[in-house]
């Protein structure tokens, strides 16, 4: 029966953490759903300004109450290039204090009263909400839900924890690692780091260290060493994102634990010191304001928490240049290292990231549109080279263009999909519809580009020739071809929203008329015998695949201006 019921404990322990945990999911998908345009806005608008970005990452971490998701997220915009590296260091610093906020949720909130005695109202609070009209109402339902979960979980943590007796074997193995002396403290942190590492969740494991010190498992100071072990190992989620990202990802994400490691390092020179400070300030404020005395251990532990990385941050902001220098030479990009088009997919175990995974998205997307772009314009040129050996190169550059767009449009494609599975916002079900129709349009206009490689190609081959005046018309076609594929990249590069598609529609126009203007042209050169039949089919081709890839460019702005909010 003893081992019977040490399993009901352990189980019962482990429900409590899922409460936790589902409740933190629920509040910061809620979150991105509720304010998934600023969180877009704050992170698209960041510049060189360290300060500026170490105060982003804090707000950002703040609202969705996981530093492991931002650095994720920030892992995938170095990945894309949506940030250098220097602007995603100070990021990650901010993002390190942000995570303190959970702390300081828990133990004002988690410690001060039963917060029984307010779950019923705050779920009641939440109904109406969910079932209102509008995305905005149901997110702040969920929220609501979510942070009664979240600490109806903590309560239950509180209550699983049995009684401590001088007999019971946790109290025989705290005893020997007291013995150890200052190495004790190691252990601790140590215990901290596996802990996380298992969960990936450094906001339940402080949790559980606030619990178990609240409950006198542990002293005050062993649960301070227990958080820097917690903060180191939550650097292990950016770790996993960045094993299948590129290498300037990677660097960050080693820049991640090296920050953090650094901070245990001299936290724990001062770590006796920090300790009292930390522990004396909580008495001050227990022993001077309504806040009750067993509340003294999680408040010190959030003092200590949020003093460590905001001193850790102040310490090594200054630093970031030698910090990028270091993770450079420890982690060098290859000399012939290609950019890669590939888009990595990394869902979180606990959390969706569905705002940035999609403004992740729109950013390769783009990219997609300058590729086809650069591809377009090799085939004037392909037309009328006459040199074999730069002919050839040409070629050979239009077939990789178009195996990267294949290969581009499968990864899109894919990592749309996967964002689709996730509970989405409304806006953002338009979005990824509209990407969808994009992405499938862009690969169209890469496939017109071939097929007209293809055309020049049988051109060449029965020794065909075009009049100055039938390249000259061909050009005039390009160009306006071409300023086109530079509007539709253009409104790719902004914030998707109706109202762009008057200059793209312009353009539309012109080249409809162009292609009229020319076919007729043609038709009565080839009346009057002054073109051979076989060498107009080759020229009437290529101006129905222009008008075609016209047509893909047009639906393209079509999807974008159709993403209304």
């Amino acid at each position: 029966m003893g081992n019977f019921d040490t399993v009901i404990a352990i189980l019962t322990l482990l429900g409590s953490l899922t409460l936790f945990l589902f409740g933190m999911k629920l509040m910061s998908e809620s979150l991105q759903l509720f304010s998934g345009n600023r969180l877009r806005s704050v992170f698209s608008s960041i510049a060189s300004n360290k300060v500026k970005a170490i105060a982003a990452g804090f707000l950002v971490t703040g609202l969705i109450q996981s530093s492991s998701a931002v650095t994720v997220m920030l892992v995938s915009f170095v990945n894309a290039g949506l940030l250098s590296l220097s602007q995603a260091l100070g990021l990650m610093m901010g993002a390190n204090i942000g995570t303190t906020v959970t702390a300081w949720l828990i133990t004002l909130f988690g410690f001060k009263f039963e917060f029984t005695t307010i779950l019923l109202p705050v779920l009641g609070l939440s109904l109406p909400l969910l079932f209102l009209p509008g995305a905005r109402n149901r997110a702040a339902g969920e929220f609501l839900l979510g942070f009664a979960i979240l600490f109806l979980g903590l309560q239950f943590l509180k209550n699983s924890v049995p009684g401590i007796d001088e007999s019971s074997p946790i109290i025989s193995f705290i005893t020997t690692i007291s013995n150890y002396g200052t190495g004790k403290y190691l252990i601790y942190a140590s215990a901290g780091l596996l802990i996380t590492l298992l969960i990936q969740s450094s906001s339940a494991t402080i949790a559980l260290t606030f619990v178990i010190c609240s409950q006198g498992y542990i002293s005050y100071e062993a649960a301070a060493a227990m958080i820097l072990g917690e903060n180191l190992g939550t650097t292990i989620t950016a770790n996993l994102a960045a094993i299948v990202a590129n290498r300037s990802a990677k660097r960050l994400a080693l820049g991640h634990t090296l920050f953090n490691f650094v901070g245990l390092i001299w936290a724990f020179v001062f770590f006796d010191f920090f300790v009292q400070l930390t522990s004396d300030a909580a008495s001050f404020i227990t022993g001077n304001s309504p806040i009750p005395g067993e509340a003294h251990d999680p408040l010190g532990l959030s003092i200590f928490h949020t003093g460590f990385n905001l001193i850790n941050t102040l310490l090594l902001f200054g630093f970031i240049p030698y910090f990028k220098k270091l993770l450079e030479k420890i982690i060098p990009l290859h000399s012939n290292e290609k950019k890669s088009y590939r888009l990595r997919y990394f869902k979180s175990r606990f959390l969706a990231m569905n705002e940035i995974d999609i403004l992740q998205a729109r950013e390769e997307i783009l990219n997609f549109s300058k590729l086809v772009t650069a591809m377009f314009n090799l085939i004037p040129e392909y037309l009328m080279e006459k040199a074999d050996d730069k002919y050839e190169k040409l070629r050979k550059r239009i077939y990789k263009f178009e195996e990267q767009s294949d290969e581009i449009d499968r990864e899109i494609t894919h990592f749309l999909t996967r964002i689709s599975e996730n509970n989405l916002s409304e806006a953002n079900s338009r979005r990824i519809t509209a990407m969808f129709k994009i992405t499938d349009d862009i690969e169209s206009i890469a496939d017109q580009c071939f097929q007209m490689e293809r055309v020049i190609q049988k051109k060449n081959e029965a020794k065909a020739w075009f009049s100055q005046e039938m390249r000259d018309e061909l050009f005039s076609l390009f160009s306006l071809v071409n300023e086109a594929l530079a509007t539709m990249t253009e409104n790719l590069s902004q914030e998707y929203r109706p109202g762009i598609l008057a200059k793209a529609a312009e353009i539309e126009i012109k080249i409809n008329e162009l292609r009229d203007k020319l076919l007729q042209k043609n038709k009565q050169r080839i009346e009057s015998g002054k073109n051979d039949y076989k060498h107009a089919e080759f020229y009437v081709e290529l101006i129905k695949h222009c008008e075609s890839l016209a047509d893909h460019i047009i639906n393209v702005n079509q999807a974008i201006a159709s993403n209304t909010k």
